[in-house]
C-alpha cells in the first residue's frame, strides 16, 4: 500500500516513519515548496498512490482536498482548524466519490476515553454532589485552548448531565453551579495530556489519557489510511475506531 503525505512538518515526518516500519510504500511527499496552492496534486502525480494523508496547514487543507478529490483518491486528514468550510468540502467529496475520512484527535486511546466518560457521566448523573471538570496540557507551541478533544469532553458531560448547561473555558469569578470547567496549561514540549474528573467533598474520582509520543497520532492516522482504501464515503476518526472496536482488522 503507497500513501502520499501532504505537509511535512512533525507530524508528517512521523507519519512517514510509522509507515515505513510498519511496511508501506511513501511517496511522493508534498511540501509548501513542492505544492503551492495544491498545484503539486496532480492525477499524475498520485497515479501509483492509494491513500494520501494531509497533516498540512488549515490555510492549505481545504484546497488540498479539491485537488485530490479531482484525482480521485482517497485521503485521510488530521490537519484541524478548517471545519468552519465543512460546507465546501462536503459537495467536493460526495462528488468524487471517495473515501474521506477526518477528525480532530488520531489517538486510538482517546476514542476509548470520550466512551469512558459518557459512560461515567451517566453513572454520575443522580449523584450531584460530583462535580466534573476537564483539565488538558500541551506543549507551549499549540495555539488553541482549550484543545478540541477538550471542549469535545466537556460537550460529552453536558449531553449527559442535565444539571449541567455549559462549559466555563476562562475564570472570571466564581464557575456557576451550571458550569462545567475546563481548564487549559500550555507549558514545555508535552504531547498531550486530557483528563476528565468528578470531585466530591470527600472523594475524587478521575479519568485520564495522556500521549506519550506523536507516533500515537501517526498510528491513527495509518490505521485510517488502511480503513478508507476501498471505502466511499465520508467517515469521522470516530467512525473508524467504532469499527475496530467491533472486531473490524486494524
Amino acid at each position: 500500500m503507497r500513501i502520499a503525505l501532504i505537509g511535512y512538518g512533525q507530524m508528517g515526518r512521523e507519519v512517514e516513519r510509522a509507515a515505513l516500519e510498519a511496511g508501506f510504500q511513501v511517496g511522493p511527499v508534498f511540501t509548501s515548496r513542492t505544492n503551492p496552492e495544491g498545484r503539486g496534486l496532480t492525477a499524475e502525480a498520485l497515479r501509483e498512490v492509494d491513500v494520501c494523508v494531509d497533516f498540512s496547514t488549515p490555510q492549505a487543507v481545504v484546497t488540498n482536498i479539491q485537488r485530490v478529490a479531482e484525482a480521485r483518491k482517497p485521503i485521510v486528514v488530521g490537519t484541524t482548524g478548517w471545519y468552519d468550510r465543512w460546507d465546501d468540502v462536503r459537495p467536493v467529496i460526495e462528488r468524487a466519490e471517495i473515501g474521506f475520512v477526518y477528525g480532530p484527535n488520531f489517538c486510538l486511546g482517546i476514542h476509548v476515553l470520550f466512551r469512558l466518560v459518557a459512560y461515567g457521566a451517566r453513572l454520575f448523573r443522580h449523584l450531584s454532589e460530583f462535580d466534573p471538570y476537564v483539565v488538558e496540557w500541551h506543549h507551549r507551541r499549540k495555539a488553541d485552548h482549550p484543545s478540541g478533544t477538550a471542549l469535545r469532553l466537556g460537550r460529552i458531560l453536558l449531553e449527559h448531565l442535565e444539571r449541567k448547561t455549559h462549559l466555563v473555558t476562562r475564570l472570571e469569578g466564581r464557575i456557576p453551579p451550571e458550569g462545567i470547567s475546563v481548564a487549559s496549561v500550555r507549558a514545555g514540549a508535552h504531547p498531550g495530556t486530557h483528563l476528565v474528573g468528578f470531585d466530591a467533598p470527600f472523594e475524587t474520582l478521575e479519568i485520564m489519557h495522556t500521549v506519550r509520543h506523536r507516533r500515537a497520532f501517526a498510528l491513527g492516522a495509518l490505521a485510517a489510511a488502511r480503513f478508507v482504501k476501498d471505502r466511499r464515503g465520508i467517515f469521522s476518526f470516530e467512525e473508524v475506531v467504532e469499527h475496530f472496536l467491533q472486531g473490524g482488522g486494524i
